[in-house]
């Protein structure tokens, strides 16, 4: 990714309106002020040595605990005693501090205050300012203070801190710790099939492939998340889920063993974290969301519920997954999932088989036509069943990218859903008295979108995909689509966020009808159509 894209990625992606009240980034640019003294604003933190976190992450690392992936150091500093302030010609102040942390493959912040009044505005970016995040302002963080940063790329990060002279020296701002990471977080984002650290992670499946395309609600109801616990910081997975209420109720489950670490500060959740394209290297990665409570969790069957802080904006279109607390087994669906930390991918298991009264045992395709695994880091992310509901989150196993070839390997296990229904008896120990909240005693319950509008494209509705062609594809301008339908329809394309582009009413009148592309925009997208009841879609891709 160039330079120009990413300030201007930078920029307009990562805008959330204010009423949100989410880790509320406002876009806008920084003024990247140098000054002879600018090199009084950096420090340098105390040399962390890379290898020797490697070598410990032997014993650490892998499905049955959480991922560590930095070390946190302390760096307390503020804007009144350190760094570097200048004040402009109109009076406006400026202030800038650089902190380095020698060899860290990323950096992030947390703060200890972070108090400005309106008008100021806060930018984080690294050395080559190609990777801005901003502008941070008042309406940025949570009632208690609380701010962290998403990561940054590279071993230096600085913050620029711009007041308006109506308000100079009014706002306080004082960091607390800096994340030095130690795995490739970002290296990783330039394979199609990435992989985090020195994972073997060569034989995902983006969730923007073909694979996807059955799902793609429930993709955005999976998010990564980053928990920062006795001074180090750690990668799991997990999703969105709706209750009986469908009140979109912020809960989000995932595994007991995430959480199973000493003294747990802060979780940063990354939703949409995911390419745009199946082969594509770039994509989404800053709708991020800090804060949680653990409102219920029990080890027997390692489930974990959290309730996020903090609303989820509108633009992050997210889905709140269904679930079944049936017993019965559950026929073949799908898990999606971060392995490694790594973009989002989709993996399609060959069976599941109940491997005891807590978990479900899932056995992934082998050799040639391997359809993914899971790795260190997809812990905690869910199994759908074929309806597209959630019947389990991942536990433990053994399967890896570099086992597809011996399939008696290739397995993983899921704590059941039905089994974290009952839990241990009580609302802190199970699911029940959160996704029930009515009391309907309903043994399954179907997903709705951020607007409550149900389903849009996902598997919870007829689909017929086998049945529809579509060509040339990819277009360069017109599609053709042959259908075995005859009626009146209508088409609706999506991109791959799920955000409607085209809804259009369509007469099929013969086999074979014909669509303008020519008005997108290179991508990737999903043609959905519905004819005499029947859903029908397809991934399309426009040069």
């Amino acid at each position: 990714m160039n330079c120009k894209r990413k300030l201007v990625y930078a920029a307009l992606a990562l805008f959330i309106f204010a009423q949100a009240k989410a880790q509320i980034s406002f876009g806008g640019m920084p003024r990247f002020i140098e000054t002879k003294s600018q090199s009084n604003s950096i420090v340098t933190l105390s040399k962390i040595n890379n290898n020797t976190l490697f070598e410990e992450d032997i014993n650490l690392t892998g499905k049955g605990s959480a991922m560590r992936v930095g070390v946190m150091q302390d760096a307390k500093y503020n804007n009144k005693t350190d760094g570097n302030t200048i004040t402009l010609d109109n009076g406006d102040r400026i202030w800038t501090l650089t902190i380095k942390s020698e060899d860290a493959t990323f950096m992030s912040v947390a703060f200890k205050k972070f108090d400005i009044p309106a008008g100021a505005e806060l930018y984080v970016y690294d050395a080559t300012k190609e990777f801005v995040i901003g502008k941070f302002t008042y309406e940025s963080v949570l009632p208690n203070g609380d701010f962290y940063t998403q990561s940054i790329p590279g071993d230096q990060i600085t913050l620029e801190y711009y007041e308006p002279k109506e308000v100079a020296g009014m706002g306080v701002i004082e960091t607390e710790q800096v994340c030095h990471g130690y795995k490739e977080i970002f290296e990783m984002m330039n394979h199609q099939k990435g992989y985090y650290g020195n994972s073997e992670g060569n034989c995902h499946i983006n969730v923007a492939c073909e694979e996807g395309d059955s799902w793609r609600n429930q993709i955005r109801s999976v998010a990564a998340y980053e928990i920062i616990a006795g001074g180090y910081s750690y990668m799991c997975s997990g999703a969105l889920i709706n209750n009986t209420n469908n009140d979109k109720t912020h809960y989000l489950l995932s595994a007991y063993h995430c959480q199973d670490l000493n003294n747990i500060t802060r979780f940063v959740f990354y939703f949409n974290y995911q390419t745009n394209t199946c082969t594509g290297n770039s994509g989404t990665y800053n709708n991020t969301i800090i804060g949680a409570d653990i409102v219920a969790k029990n080890s027997a069957s390692d489930f974990l519920l959290f309730k996020l802080k903090q609303n989820i904006p509108d633009n992050f279109k997210v889905y709140y997954s269904g679930w079944s607390r049936n017993t019965t087994t559950p026929t073949v669906g799908a898990g999606i999932h971060h392995p490694g930390g790594d973009w989002k991918k989709i993996s399609i298991p060959a069976s599941i088989s109940s491997g005891d009264a807590n978990l479900w045992e899932v056995n992934w395709i082998s050799g040639a036509n391997n359809k993914g695994v899971t790795e260190g880091g997809s812990s905690g992310s869910p199994l759908f069943n074929a309806d597209g509901l959630i019947v389990g989150q991942l536990y433990a196993g053994v399967s890896a990218c570099n086992l597809i070839n011996y399939p008696n390997q290739l397995y993983d296990y899921y704590g059941k859903f039905s089994r974290s229904w009952i839990g241990g008896g009580s609302a802190t120990t199970r699911l029940r008295d959160w996704l029930d909240p009515v009391g309907s005693n309903v043994t399954q319950l179907n997903g709705i979108n951020w607007d409550y509008s149900g389903d849009s494209v996902g598997i919870n509705t007829s689909i017929e995909q086998n049945t529809m062609s579509v060509y040339p594809n990819p277009s360069n301008g017109v599609l053709y689509v042959d259908i075995n339908e005859i009626g009146q329809g209508e088409y609706t394309i999506y991109d791959m966020m799920g955000r409607r582009i085209q809804n259009s009413k369509m007469m099929l009148t013969s086999a074979t009808y014909q669509l303008k592309t020519d008005y997108l925009k290179e991508g990737t997208y999903i043609l959905e159509i519905i004819v005499n009841g029947k859903k029908y879609n397809k991934t399309i891709v426009v040069k």
